[in-house]
């Protein structure tokens, strides 16, 4: 892959269509030979729990998102103190999600070509 986008999605996924925003726009990268990756923070933590369901809210279904992350292999992470914060006990082990913490978060921007807060 040429490049390396970072999509970090900081909102909620109650109200907020970002973290479905963010799948979908990194699985759309995969045709242009870019490596996207996604990470949740802050209130958005709460999306690596498996008792969010969005397809509540009429976002794309979260099984549909596993399956994507799955076969395209994309990278998603979470920031501990965050999941912490917002009460996150379990990780769905769907995701395969990296956990780091927050004092790692400097460099590991800085290790993308491109970082999108959404």
């Amino acid at each position: 892959m040429d490049k390396k986008i970072l999509f970090v999605v900081y909102q909620s996924p109650v109200g907020s269509v970002w973290i479905n925003e963010a799948f979908r726009t990194a699985f759309g990268m995969y045709g242009e030979d870019i490596e996207p990756s996604v990470l949740l923070i802050e209130e958005a933590s709460v999306g690596l729990s498996p008792d969010t369901k969005p397809e509540t809210l009429g976002l794309l279904p979260i099984s549909m998102v596993h399956r994507f992350v799955k076969r395209y292999e994309t990278s998603v992470y979470g920031v501990k103190e965050h999941c912490e914060k917002y009460g996150v006990k379990n990780i769905d082990e769907n995701f395969s999600a990296k956990i780091l913490n927050e004092s790692e978060l400097n460099g590991f921007f800085h290790s993308f070509d491109n970082v999108i807060f959404m």
